[in-house]
């Protein structure tokens, strides 16, 4: 099979399904119990996207621990809570893992 054509696909069936969603969100004003559980899905996206690359598997031996990216992605997250900017945290956060791996293991 034309794999552009699969992608296309794909593409074309995430889009209609995250289409169909806004169309019916109504004209009005989405009650508070919803916006209030809407508040956490940013957070939980985040923390499903980051603690995978902080605690990863590494191999059959199962969950292996690494010292510089808890230590970085600590720090990072305490930068996060001081400066409320995603760029600063991310820079920090690659600088800090950079050269903890390398003070580290070196």
């Amino acid at each position: 099979m034309n794999y552009y054509l699969l992608f296309a696909i794909i593409a074309i069936s995430s889009l209609v399904v995250k289409g169909l969603f806004l169309c019916f969100i109504p004209l009005r004003k989405v009650t508070p119990f919803f916006e209030k559980i809407l508040r956490y899905i940013p957070p939980a996206a985040l923390a499903a996207l980051v603690v995978p690359s902080l605690v990863y598997s590494k191999g059959s031996a199962g969950i292996a621990i690494s010292f510089p990216r808890i230590l970085a992605g600590t720090i990072a997250f305490l930068v996060a809570l001081k400066s409320r900017n995603i760029f600063v945290t991310i820079v920090s956060g690659m600088i800090l893992l950079w050269i903890f791996s390398f003070a580290i293991h070196f």
